[in-house]
């Protein structure tokens, strides 16, 4: 395993958090999919390890996300906790089920499902330049709890989740503007990440030097990922977020085929 003594080492780690926490900022996601799988192939860190490591990154990429969406009052801290707290709920009956499941049906569904909400979040022309809020309908709340508490069903059966669940459910069901559900998303999943990384560290399994490199790089990599998607029309970070949902749909669809 690369240690801090491994000094070709050292500005890999940090480009990988900075790339890592640019995606993360932009669109809401942990960024835990570049940074898992890099540190196993790479850098051939063993996967626990790796996840350790990734749990604290994504817990600094919504830490540094959050300030600067929070400071433009971009984030709805009451939607967020909520959905939070249903997702959890979601998630633990999901580990209990998934014994008596086979994963290639689940991970059938859930490809599928991602793949209408990709589309959706693609071709979605409805709602324009929206900036506000608008007052969410009992059947849209309602409807949009059950698809947290399904939403965190799925991602405890097939190991995906974040912002890749959140985001749509909030745009789509519950008609939030795609900038404020993204902000939403990337302050949820510090609450997530930052209680499996506690348990993580406790356990020993977290490599402090290389966390810290990488740390770094995604604070500063958030930071620019959420100014640009201030920046960026709505519309664009739209179709941006559909396009990853989609390349994730197909990866999961192929993966339930056994390809």
């Amino acid at each position: 395993m690369p240690t801090s003594l491994d000094l070709y080492a050292v500005p890999l780690f940090f480009i990988l958090g900075l790339v890592a926490g640019t995606f993360g900022g932009l669109l809401g996601i942990g960024g835990g999919f570049l940074i898992t799988p890099s540190l196993v192939l790479f850098f051939n860190i063993p996967i626990h390890n790796a996840v350790a490591i990734s749990l604290v990154c994504v817990t600094m990429t919504s830490l540094s996300a959050t300030l600067v969406y929070a400071s433009r009052k971009q984030t709805d801290f009451r939607y967020g906790i909520l959905l939070e707290t249903i997702t959890v709920l979601g998630s633990m009956l999901g580990a209990r089920i998934a014994i008596g499941l086979k994963p290639e049906i689940i991970e059938f569904i859930f490809g599928a499902v991602l793949s209408y909400a990709s589309i959706r979040m693609i071709r979605d022309g409805r709602r324009k330049a929206e900036t506000k809020v608008k007052k969410v309908s009992k059947v849209r709340f309602y409807l949009g709890m059950l698809a947290s508490f399904l939403a965190g069903m799925l991602s405890s059966l097939v190991g995906i989740g974040g912002g890749t669940v959140k985001v749509p459910i909030m745009y789509l069901i519950l008609g939030l503007p795609v900038k404020t559900s993204i902000a939403t998303s990337a302050f949820m999943i510090g609450i997530t990440s930052s209680t499996g990384a506690l348990v993580y560290l406790f356990k020993g399994l977290t490599e402090p030097t290389i966390a810290a490199i990488i740390v770094v790089g995604v604070f500063l990599g958030a930071q620019l990922g959420s100014r640009l998607a201030l920046r960026i029309k709505g519309v664009m970070l739209r179709k941006m977020f559909g396009i990853l949902l989609l390349l994730l749909s197909i990866r999961m669809i192929l993966k339930s085929m056994g390809l």
